[in-house]
């Protein structure tokens, strides 16, 4: 039986945009040569009401708290969940089963989440194997934006465990990773699943290292045009002088 994989991260303001860019496919990455562009069209967004303006949709979600304190300049202001398996899983269920699995795993996680704090829950298709984005405005149930709230070990171990028992309900033959203790026995792995669990979790590692050298060129490169603004801002000043 083949494995979930799900790996969440955390997200500051400034990496918003780049993670965008990488979601939609706005732009070609030179840091993932896994994409294959000819197939993006069958890339395909989940969120019933997804925003093509990740910022703004976040700062609308932020503002409607009315929180009394300014949000910290460093604050974790999205949160992302890459939900996937290992390639051999999906190629048997074929494309309609494969959007199926993503849309229950989708649902299961806006609840979680509470649906009026999700982004995006973005498929890509173009890559070796499908996987989805799930990304959301980490607001906690009491109305803060704390991410490390949302996210504790016991709540990412009870996310871990709970999601794919949920996904077995709804008929697919999906199980939960191996979680390994201090001082456990490690639970054996035939050769078939090993190489599953390691080629689902490497496919995983560099989504999310593109995705992370996304965010971090465009930031550079937004930094890049304020310097030059304020230049010619600089130059227009001393010309009106």
């Amino acid at each position: 039986m083949s494995t979930l994989v799900l790996h969440m991260s955390k997200f500051k303001k400034d990496a918003v945009r780049g993670i965008q860019s990488h979601n939609r496919r706005e732009r070609e990455s030179h840091s993932n040569p896994d994409i294959d562009y000819s197939r993006s069209a069958g890339n395909y967004d989940l969120h019933e009401s997804t925003s093509d303006n990740y910022a703004q949709a976040i700062q609308n979600r932020i503002d409607d708290l009315l929180m009394v304190k300014a949000v910290r300049k460093d604050a974790v202001h999205m949160c992302g969940l890459i939900v996937s398996s290992d390639k051999s899983f999906f190629t048997r269920m074929g494309k309609e089963e494969t959007r199926r699995f993503f849309e229950e795993a989708a649902a299961y996680l806006t609840d979680f989440v509470g649906k009026e704090n999700v982004i995006s829950a973005m498929v890509h298709m173009d890559e070796k194997t499908p996987h989805m984005h799930f990304l959301h405005v980490p607001v906690t149930p009491d109305g803060r934006l704390s991410a490390n709230s949302i996210y504790t070990r016991a709540s990412l171990k009870k996310l871990q465990t709970e999601l794919p028992s949920y996904l077995q309900s709804r008929g697919f033959e999906i199980q939960r990773g191996v979680e390994q203790k201090p001082g456990a026995a490690k639970k054996h792995l035939d050769t078939r699943e090993f190489k599953q669990q390691q080629e689902a979790l490497a496919g995983l590692r560099s989504e999310a290292d593109a995705v992370a050298h996304e965010a971090l060129q465009l930031i550079g490169e937004m930094a890049e045009r304020r310097k030059q603004e304020e230049v010619l801002q600089e130059r227009l000043q001393s010309m009106e002088q």
